[in-house]
Order: structure tokens, then sequence, then C-alpha cells
């Protein structure tokens, strides 16, 4: 079943209400580009680190970005929705979103088992990062740590 659109609806439009989340900037693309090749290479001998994977938490939702154990792919039996939690995800502040609106999508990781989750906030130039407990660590400069991936990530690779 497709959902059909007015016919008014902006392209943008047309892409969050097909995706529930925000059309993603350059500055997001390239920050997302950016990380995960640092979380690649701060802990990718350890875990996964891929983009957009579709999480069976409620509501669904997709981070930017998830930090994985380590499994093969069942090549005939795909996961539209990973019910298997990754070990961190990532949420990218897009232009149009708030960070009020993306508390309740990391109460929702929590919920479904996800360890840490790193909030980028890409005109501040600033990550924070959440545990359960849901008191953020903010990084404005340096290195983000994050205990539960035993990781480090200099912002200047993440912003530059």
């Amino acid at each position: 079943m497709t959902a059909t659109l007015p016919a008014d609806t902006t392209y943008s439009e047309k892409y969050e209400q097909e995706r529930g989340k925000p059309m993603p900037s350059f500055n997001h693309y390239f920050v997302q580009t950016q990380l995960q090749f640092a979380l690649h290479e701060a802990c990718g001998d350890r875990y996964l680190v891929g983009g957009e994977l579709s999480l069976s938490t409620e509501p669904t939702t997709t981070p930017d970005l998830a930090v994985c154990n380590f499994r093969h792919p069942d090549w005939l039996h795909d996961e539209v929705r990973a019910v298997e939690p990754p070990v961190m995800v990532v949420e990218i502040l897009s232009p149009s979103q708030s960070v009020n609106e993306i508390i309740p999508k990391i109460e929702a990781y929590f919920r479904f088992g996800i360890r840490s989750v790193w909030l980028v906030l890409p005109p501040l130039k600033q990550v924070a990062v959440f545990t359960p407990e849901m008191e953020p660590q903010v990084f404005v400069e340096g290195d983000v740590v994050d205990p539960t991936l035993d990781a480090s990530v200099s912002l200047d690779k993440i912003f530059s």
C-alpha cells in the first residue's frame, strides 16, 4: 500500500512524511559521513558501524548511524527492522528539528535496549552523549568519549 500525498506537498515534506524523519541537509550528510568513518576507525575492530538501520522500537525509528555487535547477514531471511538493539546509535540534528523533538526518540532507544545515544548538533559543533540515566555529557572540544563503546572520537574528525 502506497500513501498518496496532496499535490501541493513539497519534496521535503513528502520525504519527511514517507520516512518519518526530516530531510537531511548537506551539513547533516557531511557529519554523518565523517562520523561513520571516525567511529569505524575507533571501534570497527569490535563492532559493525553503519547508517540508517531501521529498528523495531515503539514507535519504529531509524537512527542516522548505528553501532552493532558483529553478526553475519542471513541473505535468505532479511530483517526489515532489526530486533536486536545496537550498542549505540547516533542522531544528527537536522535544520528543521529541535532537541525537544529528539528526546522521545532517545527514550525509545533506551527502552529498546540501546546503551548510549550520541546527539550531534552541527551548527554548534557539539556532541551530547546520553546513557540510560538521561544525563548527557556534552563535548565541545577535544574527544567525544563513549564509555559504552570504550572508544573516543575527535571532534575535529567529525567537523573538519
